[in-house]
């Protein structure tokens, strides 16, 4: 074997050690956002299901931490002790809420329902230049005005 051949094949061993190493890192990355998205997403349906059960009040937020909302994931329990020692720049999840009105429905002149809109979206909390994951869900829900004005 001639070193010719010898530096020939090294150069070759080392691009393979090269492309294999860019597919594990890259594979890598592909699962931390998939773990992220799959996140976002549990976080959205957990906070419109609280909206729906009127634990949270059903009102438009912008950019509220998560951490005060719920505490079943790891993260948004280090939310919570962030929020609480005022560090809202260390939260990880950022929540905004939208209500719109869609249609009401009425009988002769009495309002009996009407249709709302209710947007959650979830977005990681990461400086800026960076791309965060964001979760919107939106459901419509009908109300009852009567039902309503009976619990208030």
């Amino acid at each position: 074997m001639t070193l010719l051949e010898v530096i020939l094949s090294l150069a070759i061993l080392g691009g393979t050690v090269v492309v294999v190493g860019e597919m594990a890192r890259s594979s890598f990355q592909d699962a931390q956002l998939a773990r992220d998205m799959v996140q976002a997403e549990l976080l959205a349906e957990s906070i419109l299901a609280k909206v729906r059960l009127g634990i949270i009040d059903m009102e438009a937020v912008f950019d509220m931490p998560v951490g005060l909302v719920t505490t079943n994931l790891l993260d948004v329990v280090q939310d919570t002790h962030a929020v609480s020692a005022g560090n809202v720049g260390d939260v990880l999840w950022l929540y905004s809420l939208d209500i719109a009105d869609i249609d009401t429905a009425y009988a002769g002149d009495n309002e009996i329902g009407y249709l709302v809109e209710i947007a959650v979206m979830v977005r990681r909390n990461l400086p800026e230049g960076r791309r965060p994951v964001v979760c919107r869900l939106v459901r419509w829900v009908a109300l009852d005005p009567i039902a309503e004005d009976e619990e208030g």
